[in-house]
């Protein structure tokens, strides 16, 4: 057995990284959705061993990486997809754009339940459409954590409008960190089955799940599956954003054929490496997920428990999955929070402003960095909010 080493600092500001340059300033980055931890060996020997053959031309999709997400379907969740049903993107944000290109009219609305992973939004924007916001409840739990529930009768309100032709919907949820149950996604698919909106499963955490499970909205039943459109990527679960492979599955061939029309029309594609990277990740990454997974929960609640006992003005989810904390800031009373952050603590956070409405008021927080990382942008964290305490 290979043990690997999160704990591992590795410098990416050499590379031109998004995360660590993005911003002109020498802060801790911990907001985009990537982590700071070494690619497994497998997805890295892919693409070295497909490097050396030197020749890098137009490439069709590969069948061994279609075999392979049939048969990781079937393992996971008893899922039977077919090498037909699966359409490749170069990425997810890409796949909602071509998604709504597809999809609709110019006016229609894209029914959201906020707040919610924040290209959501522009993506409708990009494409001449709107957003029902149907707000989830906030449930304040008194142990310094909160969790959301969903109105699902204003949902189906949401949904009964002429113009609701498409529902975005983020399972595991980004930001909060939960999964949706099982009747819970029940009463999402009835309401979107009984109006007809197409239901546009992000399900690109799937694999970050600290505990319980995750279930595939396409698996509740066959009429369900005929009316969805899942993406997942290997992106998030093995640090692989920057190739540029995400999976879309649609059991529905029109759906299917509407999608890679659209993809076609953007003229985009999937590069050579981004295949290999997903292929070798899904065939040889699972020891170090198994791993990966492990120290993500601890980093969790190490988070929490700092949080819990040195800055209890502030309120956090407990993710049952992905590797991001949302945290409750209202309660420090600072009026721009992102500027607050990033000026006194010297922390780039997620603003709550990105998540839509529901937001305001809340930070995100990237948990996917080694342990000292993370307690360097608490410890840094805190002693802002210190000085909060002083003035007072």
């Amino acid at each position: 057995m290979t043990i690997y080493n999160f704990d591992e600092e590795i410098d990416r500001k050499q590379h031109s990284s998004a995360k660590w340059t993005y911003f002109e300033d020498d802060n801790l980055p911990m907001w985009v959705a990537d982590m700071d931890f070494r690619s497994p060996p497998s997805a890295i020997e892919a693409m070295i061993e497909r490097a050396k053959h030197g020749v890098f031309g137009y490439t069709m999709d590969p069948p061994k990486l279609k075999d392979t997400i049939v048969e990781r379907m079937k393992n996971l969740y008893d899922w039977d997809i077919t090498p037909d049903d699966i359409v490749f993107s170069p990425g997810m944000v890409t796949a909602l754009n071509a998604t709504l290109k597809g999809f609709g009219k110019d006016g229609d609305g894209v029914l959201l339940q906020t707040p919610v992973y924040g290209p959501f939004f522009t993506a409708t924007r990009n494409n001449r459409k709107f957003t029902y916001n149907v707000d989830m409840t906030y449930v304040d739990d008194g142990d310094g954590s909160f969790h959301y529930e969903a109105d699902y009768d204003a949902f189906d309100r949401a949904a009964s409008e002429e113009q609701a032709t498409v529902h975005f919907n983020c399972n595991p949820h980004n930001p909060g960190g939960f999964t949706y149950s099982r009747p819970d996604l029940e009463r999402i698919a009835e309401s979107c089955l009984k109006h007809d909106v197409l239901i546009v499963a992000d399900e690109i955490h799937s694999d970050l799940i600290l505990e319980g499970k995750h279930i595939p909205i396409a698996t509740l039943s066959e009429e369900i599956a005929q009316n969805t459109l899942t993406m997942i990527a290997p992106s998030k679960t093995y640090n692989l954003p920057g190739m540029g492979c995400s999976i879309l599955i649609a059991q529905n061939k029109e759906i299917r054929e509407t999608i890679a029309g659209s993809l076609r029309g953007m003229g985009v594609h999937v590069n050579i490496l981004g295949y290999e990277a997903a292929w070798g990740a899904y065939t040889g990454g699972q020891e170090w997920l198994d791993q990966l997974l492990v120290y993500l929960k601890g980093n969790r609640d190490f988070a929490i428990d700092y949080i819990r006992t040195h800055m209890p003005q502030i309120k956090t989810t407990i993710p049952n999955s992905t590797y991001l904390l949302w945290m409750d800031m209202r309660g420090l009373g600072v009026d721009d929070l992102p500027d607050f952050c990033a000026k006194e603590a010297k922390l780039n956070l997620s603003p709550g402003s990105f998540f839509g409405h529901g937001g305001e008021g809340f930070m995100r927080m990237n948990l996917g960095c080694p342990r000292s990382t993370l307690e360097k942008g608490l410890s840094q964290l805190k002693e802002a909010v210190d000085k909060i305490a002083v003035k007072a």
